[in-house]
């Protein structure tokens, strides 16, 4: 998915949420959620230009040793 869809989705969402967070008032739930709309398509076009490395190597970093051990366990 392109970084310019993913700032539509996110405009797209800030319409159907934030005038109902507006409503009753809730100014630190409007915080939390503009904050982590931000970060996450800041870190998303992060990753997708290559600034920010992909989550997915960490966790195979974590995990292949667990995965190489279980593997020969089982064999």
């Amino acid at each position: 998915m392109s970084t310019f869809a993913v700032i539509v989705v996110s405009i797209m969402v800030c319409a159907y949420e934030l005038p109902r967070l507006i409503r009753k008032r809730q100014r630190k739930e409007i915080a939390v959620f503009l904050g982590l709309l931000v970060i996450s398509v800041g870190l998303y076009a992060g990753a997708e230009k290559g600034v920010v490395p992909n989550p997915v190597y960490w966790m195979e970093m974590v995990y292949k040793p667990v995965y190489d051990g279980v593997m020969t366990w089982l064999k």
